[in-house]
């Protein structure tokens, strides 16, 4: 089973600051010379190589550390390019390379190397194939009271995660080079004033998909300290032996008609791009349960390899603290960027089609529990069905079961729903008339938890979050900070634990309420995901 989706988030460019009144840092390799937030009174390193550029014979290799001395003092004040990016809908005239192994950090002015101030690391999204770290919705500008933010740049799509074994490709790729600079992070983050023992890591959609798996890793514990998952958490990836078919399809599409390594190590990136969009997503490994896909194109991440990812990751658990999340209208924007100007007029049929597609045999099942007309009191009910079942399926339901092994293992997580409905669009590809449709959806919280408030969508529009949302942003981001300094995000007062008996949460509107967060509905769609398992079995 699996979503039609062919929409993915994107990142655009970062709007860097001003490169006046460098603040200078010294590491093994080298000086780093960073430049002043031109908003705030906060220090920022761009483009800082965690690896050696993956081209060439390092093309779809696992990412080899860059221990060189900088030539000079390295210039840290000019935003990295993303890597190679595919299939993406909203994407931006963002710069794109394959020498994109970067990451940026981001520093409170009167940061010192003795601060050892608490560290957010942020993982984007983007459905493993799209994303960036120039992305200014991520800018960490903001977000830097008390604590040191660093985002990583990792290789998405067939570049991060081709694993054919007739090639002798083991992919994850875009895992190591995650893992490589969270290692990174461990041996130098001391000299920009931060503590290696205080991490969170953090993401949202594939990004928090990621640092589920990262959490549930044998070494996990010895490079985070506890992990934030914003709609994403406790989705299972497929594994390498699943993924071999469906992987085939790159390599036909590149005209590759054996299995040679170096007919695509000779393809161009453009190349790559042609033959990653031209695959069929109906045979995704990942577009077979509605527990293991974003939607259709959820097509590329991590695989279950039995090396560099041994094991499921919701049979192992998380290994550290964490917060599980989720938006209350996840579903909306994937229902927009599909149906685009027909989302709010369609119909009884579009819906059965919908329903037949995702889930086969089990379709009837879905529409007797979530029929049209359960949601005739919206003003698009068709659409709002079809918004709904998309976002519990994909992603408040998996964090449920996440959050269930949480407790089983004995390890403290937090929950949480956003239902804010943002008074400013947050990203330039969602025009500003569509946000009463679109809710508290897919991407919403972003600009809170990275207090980006003013000028929106970044990097220079022209809304500002009213007062109160402001308030909300500054909570969240302290939320998270306490997260990675104490592992937990409040007092128990503030925010409690979720247990299984009081599913107690923070409900998160105008601002954070201390509440219980409602995963019944879970029970269907856990019922549902095990007969789908049954069905795909006996097949």
């Amino acid at each position: 089973m699996h979503f039609s989706s062919r929409s993915r988030l994107i990142p655009g460019l970062l709007a860097l600051a001003s490169t006046s009144a460098a603040q200078t840092v010294n590491i093994a390799n080298g000086t780093i010379q960073g430049g002043k937030c031109n908003r705030t009174d906060s220090y920022y390193f761009s483009s800082i190589p965690y690896a050696l550029p993956p081209v060439d014979d390092l093309r779809f290799k696992a990412p080899q550390p860059h221990v060189q001395a900088y030539n000079g003092t390295l210039d840290a004040t000019v935003a990295p390019a993303s890597c190679i990016q595919f299939s993406t809908l909203f994407a931006e005239s963002n710069t794109q390379s394959e020498d994109c192994l970067y990451l940026n950090i981001w520093t409170p002015s009167t940061a010192t190397r003795d601060s050892k101030l608490p560290v957010k690391v942020w993982l984007y999204g983007g459905g493993n194939e799209a994303g960036g770290v120039s992305d200014p919705t991520y800018d960490g500008c903001y977000a830097t009271s008390d604590s040191i933010i660093v985002s990583i740049n990792y290789r998405v799509g067939p570049l991060g995660f081709l694993a054919l074994e007739s090639l002798g490709l083991n992919g994850n790729f875009g895992l190591q080079d995650q893992l490589l600079g969270l290692e990174w992070i461990q041996e130098n983050i001391e000299s920009f004033g931060g503590d290696p023992t205080k991490v969170l890591l953090f993401g949202q959609s594939a990004g928090a998909i990621d640092v589920y798996v990262i959490s549930t890793l044998p070494q996990a514990t010895e490079l985070i300290s506890s992990v934030a998952l914003e709609s994403g958490g406790g989705r299972d990836p497929p594994t390498v032996n699943k993924a071999q078919q469906w992987q085939q399809h790159f390599l036909d599409q590149l005209n590759c008609t054996t299995p040679d390594l170096d007919c695509v190590l000779a393809a161009s990136t453009s190349e790559l791009v042609v033959a990653e969009a031209a695959m069929p997503d109906e045979q995704a490994p990942g577009a077979t349960t509605p527990f293991t896909a974003e939607g259709a194109r959820a097509n590329w991440g991590p695989l279950v390899d039995g090396n560099i990812l041994p094991e499921t990751p919701t049979a192992v658990g998380n290994k550290v603290p964490a917060i599980f999340g989720f938006n209350s209208e996840e579903g909306t924007l994937f229902v927009f960027g599909d149906y685009q100007e027909e989302s709010l007029s369609l119909t009884q049929a579009d819906y059965d089609v919908f329903l037949e597609y995702n889930f086969g045999p089990l379709a009837s099942v879905v529409n007797q529990t979530y029929s049209v007309s359960k949601f005739n009191s919206t003003i698009a009910p068709v659409f709002a069905a079809m918004s709904t079942v998309l976002g519990e399926v994909s992603y408040k339901c998996p964090a449920h079961r996440a959050l269930l092994k949480s407790r089983e293992i004995g390890v403290p997580v937090w929950s949480y729903e956003f239902s804010h409905t943002p008074s400013c669009a947050w990203y330039g590809a969602i025009p500003e008339s569509i946000l009463e449709y679109v809710g508290a959806t897919h991407t919403a919280e972003i600009p809170f938890v990275f207090n980006t408030t003013h000028n929106m969508p970044l990097p220079d529009g022209n809304c500002t979050f009213t007062n109160a949302e402001q308030a909300l942003s500054a909570s969240m981001s302290e939320a998270w900070t306490s997260m990675a300094e104490f592992g937990r995000p409040a007092d128990e007062t503030v925010w409690p634990q979720w247990t299984r008996n009081t599913s107690a949460g923070v409900n998160i509107d105008e601002s954070m309420v201390v509440g219980t967060v409602d995963y019944t509905s879970c029970l269907f769609w856990d019922a549902i995901y095990e007969k789908s398992v049954e069905i795909a079995n006996a097949s």
